[in-house]
């Protein structure tokens, strides 16, 4: 098996646990990577959200830090909306992972 693909279907199943996972937002904070939120809910959901954005890291990219679009769109899971955002830095790459009803995770590197 190709490395990206193993990771590919861990990603797959770990969007689907958080989908599946009763998420703590006390504070109704849609943006699930940010720091408030991280503050504000339970450990399991940091665990989830952190493998996400790592695995996210390893896939969506390639070496010059541009995103992947086959790669985003192999992903992409029933109730999940993975896009790039065309709004970012000039040197920076942002991937936002839409999750319905949950929130959003984004993902970003350094354009080289």
């Amino acid at each position: 098996m190709h490395p990206h693909a193993q990771t590919t279907a861990e990603l797959r199943s770990t969007l689907r646990e958080l989908l599946a996972h009763e998420v703590d937002n006390p504070d109704e904070d849609p943006h699930l990577s940010g720091v408030l939120f991280f503050c504000a809910t339970d450990e399991r959901t940091r665990q989830l959200i952190e493998r996400i954005e790592l695995l996210a890291s390893e896939v969506f990219f390639d070496a010059y830090g541009r995103a992947i679009a086959h790669r985003m769109r192999a992903v992409a899971v029933d109730g999940v909306s993975i896009k790039q955002k065309h709004k970012a830095q000039a040197d920076e790459t942002v991937i936002r992972i839409a999750l319905v009803d949950k929130g959003y995770i984004t993902v970003s590197t350094a354009r080289f």
